[in-house]
């Protein structure tokens, strides 16, 4: 009778290890799909949509800046002369460091969703994180590239010395804000709490970019659209009609 209980006792230990274990892997599925809320792009205005992506425009610009020296370099000669925006198509139209690193950052960002120290990011855009989609990216880049027409302001230059940060933010896409969430980029990873424990270390964290905050910090990002009456970019119609309540884009944390 013992040789029979002992083996029955086994299996059903082992089956109630691998039922745990299911459950458990079942409970950090569902905890990923929800951080990285997935959306779908009825549940956007095109007002939102824009917004969205520049934010997102801009914090992928940031990681590029943060970890190759080339897109470094090709950001600081556009930069030369007082000069403090870049069109986005210069670059990333042609073959690059900066636009090979950006659309290395952009499938890391969206097909994967978390890559090195990067906890914090900017609200999901409509095309999904992390979700193992090859589209996503191919929509991203296409949506900003050749369906908009956007611009990088830095209003104070960049600066790669000592221990340096790097802060992004978007447009909000309407005249009455004077400010907008973004994402700060520490040198190092820092601490970061969540659920009331401090064991996560984050590269990003949240920050409210303000007129203040500009004036305070140095290598600040902001993703926003431009007008452009001549020949439209890729073929798309930059008038921006649709936005006239924004007279100027530029007036938005003009430093």
């Amino acid at each position: 009778m013992k040789k029979i209980v002992i083996p029955l006792l086994l299996l059903l230990c082992i089956y109630s290890c691998q039922k745990e274990n299911t459950v458990l892997e079942e409970e950090e599925i569902q905890t990923t799909a929800k951080r990285s809320g997935f959306s779908t792009l009825d549940e956007y205005s095109p007002r939102e949509i824009l917004e969205i992506n520049l934010r997102w425009t801009a914090y992928i610009a940031g990681s590029v800046l943060r970890n190759d020296t080339g897109a470094q370099n090709q950001v600081a000669l556009l930069l030369q002369n007082g000069n403090n925006t870049i069109k986005l198509h210069q670059l990333l139209e042609n073959n690059t460091a900066f636009a090979n690193e950006f659309l290395e950052q952009t499938n890391f960002y969206l097909l994967i969703g978390y890559p090195n120290h990067d906890k914090t990011r900017p609200n999901p855009p409509p095309q999904g994180i992390g979700g193992g989609h090859s589209n996503s990216a191919a929509m991203f880049i296409n949506y900003i590239l050749n369906n908009q027409c956007i611009e990088l302001y830095f209003p104070k230059s960049m600066s790669y010395s000592l221990n340096y940060n790097i802060t992004t933010t978007g447009h909000p896409m309407n005249a009455t804000d004077d400010s907008n969430d973004g994402i700060i980029r520490y040198f190092n990873p820092q601490l970061m709490t969540r659920n009331g424990f401090q064991d996560i270390f984050s590269t990003t964290h949240d920050v409210t970019v303000t007129d203040a905050y500009v004036q305070s910090n140095d290598n600040i990002i902001i993703a926003r659209p431009y007008r452009n009456s001549d020949t439209p970019i890729g073929g798309t119609d930059c008038n921006y009609t649709q936005y006239n309540d924004i007279q100027h884009f530029t007036d938005f944390l003009e430093y």
